[in-house]
């Protein structure tokens, strides 16, 4: 072919014999070769720029919020009134319950020294608890105030509770008793992650055991926490140092005590070890004064040392260790006298509605300052927690109360008891 023909031949787009097939349509080659003149080499053409298509990137699920505190008959009624949706607009919160059992058990009289049930073969409205508040959240990195008041209006466990110098000179069963109230500010900047400061009347930091019937296994409490503080007036700080570790400090005047002439400094203290993706939390609680009984006001004030160990070995299964020593100098006809022990704690969540709880507790009340009888007692006591609706609780429980060294009961030295309680939350 002469060379006009083969230039003629590829201006019509025609390849020569025994040219390369023509590129595939879609693909890019790094170069697509030109005709020129003859005898003159194909010029590239600059490669097309290829932009990398990036694939839509999958939605990040959206962050788990903390589920709602549950809202009852009270708050429910108010809800769409005035009243309520300026309480929500301001955070503040209003419930509470009415706690009730009847007992049985082989003494006839009382069963004390064991609490609050004491009254065998009879009826008991221990608690018609009302709790007002104004929440903080210490998850908010800015200043708070609040305030909390709980009171029991009325209910046989008064009795027990009422601090000296507050309501202390009624007299009968049913008793008015206003638990706590205190004020409380958070502090984003004071300390690792903030400090929150209680100041006023609140529940004590020992023990595991609390008087509040919805947060306590059972109607009848342990040796430990019925013979031990259960509230202190004065001002109380926690500072979370970080995600694991919170100390907290303060001074009171007293334990069970308000403002009174049986008024003594007394320091508060507290470690607390939870690590947040952990299975246990370790707590060491102190309450200490010059533990010297004062014969004037006829006032026990004691030293406390208390440590607590909560284990969750499953979602269903927790085991909770609660050990305290007490220690009081001076009292009338005894001197020194001491009482500690330990308490065991076995909580297994059959179902959503269903736990059962078992507790095997040891207590040495070793001159019978406390308890009024001498000696060590053994108890164990189980029961089952049922609560077929968001409002209703019901407990019944069993329980075997023993002393060896004492007659404590009634002229014996044990005691077997049974009780059904219910807890109506409104």
């Amino acid at each position: 072919m002469n060379p006009l023909m083969l230039v003629l031949a590829m201006s019509a787009g025609q390849g020569p014999v025994g040219a390369p097939p023509a590129v595939r349509p879609g693909t890019l080659p790094l170069s697509i070769p030109v005709a020129g003149l003859p005898g003159q080499p194909p010029t590239p053409m600059p490669m097309t720029e290829v932009k990398k298509v990036e694939e839509p990137k999958a939605e990040e699920p959206p962050a788990e919020e903390p589920p709602a505190a549950p809202v009852y008959l009270l708050e429910r009624s108010l809800r769409e009134t005035w009243l309520g949706k300026t309480m929500a607009d301001n955070n503040l919160r209003v419930y509470g319950w009415t706690a009730m059992n009847y007992s049985v058990s082989t003494n006839s009289i009382t069963n004390l020294p064991m609490t609050f049930n004491d009254q065998p073969q009879a009826y008991q409205m221990n608690q018609n608890w009302l709790h007002f508040e104004k929440a903080i959240d210490s998850s908010k990195d800015e200043f708070q105030w609040g305030l909390v008041t709980d009171w029991i209006l009325p209910g046989t466990d008064s009795r027990f509770t009422i601090a000296r110098g507050l309501f202390n000179g009624q007299t009968g069963n049913y008793q008015f008793d206003l638990y706590q109230a205190y004020l409380q500010a958070f502090l984003p900047n004071l300390g690792g992650k903030g400090t929150t400061v209680k100041v006023g009347k609140f529940s004590t930091h020992c023990e595991y055991e609390v008087v509040q019937a919805v947060d306590t296994p059972f109607v009848s409490k342990s040796y430990l926490f019925q013979y031990n503080p259960f509230t202190h007036t004065g001002v109380w700080a926690t500072t979370q140092l970080n995600d694991t570790w919170s100390v907290s400090n303060g001074f009171a005047t007293g334990s069970d005590t308000f403002i009174d002439p049986a008024n003594r400094l007394t320091y508060l203290g507290q470690v607390k070890w939870a690590p947040p993706e952990g299975k246990t939390t370790a707590l060491f609680n102190t309450v200490i004064t010059r533990p010297d009984f004062d014969v004037a006001e006829n006032f026990a004030f004691y030293n406390v040392y208390n440590a607590q160990v909560i284990h969750k070995f499953t979602d269903k299964f927790t085991y909770v260790i609660d050990a305290t020593y007490s220690n009081m100098n001076n009292v009338p006809g005894v001197g020194a006298s001491d009482w500690y022990g330990a308490a065991n704690y076995f909580i297994y969540k059959l179902t959503d509605t269903i736990t059962t709880t078992v507790r095997a507790e040891v207590f040495e009340d070793s001159e019978g300052v406390r308890t009024g009888f001498r000696g060590l007692y053994t108890e164990v006591t189980a029961g089952v927690a049922w609560s077929p609706k968001p409002g209703l609780i019901v407990r019944p429980s069993v329980r075997y109360d023993n002393n060896a060294n004492s007659n404590a009961f009634e002229g014996k030295n044990d005691m077997w008891s049974a009780a059904f309680e219910m807890i109506f939350r409104w």
